[in-house]
């Protein structure tokens, strides 16, 4: 790929963590930063306190006015990296509930809260008894790419992405903690999703043994084709770079142009059954 025709760098960084040790886990992004020569660093789901906190996620989710999110906002704004990584956040509005978050630190400055949509409430997942699900989609941009933002379970329900694509999304992130049960289908949805809607996808999942389970790390980043352009280790820790082009995205688009080609007409169906409104198919 020519020089000119690169234009942001992004690394998966994948690295074993500490449950319930915030400080540690912050360490390692401290550490990954400082070598780092990408744009954009992505950790995973819940990377900053660990995934099975059970009923101890109450007492170790971080509030956005927190030591720790202040750290991360300075350490976006001094390395001039966006730094993306998945937290249990005290919500803002209501005491006592808790949002499963991204956390998207970019640097001038500006902190985004991307809160998981779909929760997982089956074995051995238990999110519904522990947190409150986001009201809304959220895209930020970065040196002229668009990049729409999901967790985990999220991956599974397509009109999200197909609403990033539509509204201008460059690229998908999802930050995840999939344990290895999970893994085919997890590796076969996203490159569906990269193929359907023409977009990157970046995927940062957790890595090693967490409570009851073990994560198989894997992070990922498929070309708007589905192409994997680059693979990490499953159950080390690894870093995982590859960049993003402009020149790719235009040529995927006009090659297989399915956001030009989506129409309301099924969108308003289905719509209109999840409501409950019970019609027939056909004219």
């Amino acid at each position: 790929m020519p020089v000119h025709d690169v234009d942001v760098a992004v690394q998966i960084v994948q690295r074993h963590h500490k449950r319930f040790d915030p400080d540690h886990n912050m360490r390692s992004i401290e550490a990954a930063v400082e070598t780092s020569t990408s744009n954009i660093l992505v950790f995973p789901e819940m990377f900053l306190t660990g995934y099975g906190l059970g009923r101890d996620v109450f007492k170790h989710s971080l509030d956005r006015e927190g030591p720790v999110i202040g750290a991360l906002s300075s350490l976006s704004r001094d390395s001039g990296k966006v730094i993306i990584a998945g937290f249990p956040e005290k919500s803002p509005s209501i005491r006592g509930q808790v949002h499963n978050t991204a956390g998207i630190f970019l640097p001038e400055g500006r902190v985004e809260y991307y809160r998981k949509l779909h929760l997982v409430d089956f074995d051995p997942f238990e999110e519904w008894a522990y947190f409150t699900p986001g009201k809304a989609p959220l895209m930020f941009e970065f040196k002229g790419l668009r990049f729409g933002v999901l967790i985990c379970y999220d991956i599974f329900f397509p009109e999200l992405c197909k609403y990033y694509a539509l509204n201008g999304a460059d690229a998908l992130v999802c930050i995840s903690a999939s344990p290895n049960t999970t893994r085919p289908f997890f590796e076969s949805i996203m490159t569906a999703r990269a193929i359907e809607n023409t977009c990157y996808f970046i995927y940062s999942n957790m890595v090693g043994p967490d409570g009851r389970m073990v994560f198989w790390g894997g992070g990922t980043v498929l070309d708007p084709r589905g192409a994997v352009m680059a693979k990490g280790k499953y159950f080390e820790d690894d870093d995982i770079t590859s960049s993003l082009s402009r020149e790719t995205l235009i040529e995927s688009r006009h090659h297989r142009p399915t956001i030009r080609d989506t129409g309301p007409e099924i969108y308003e169906r289905i719509i209109r059954t999840i409501k409950g409104e019970r019609e027939t198919t056909g004219d």
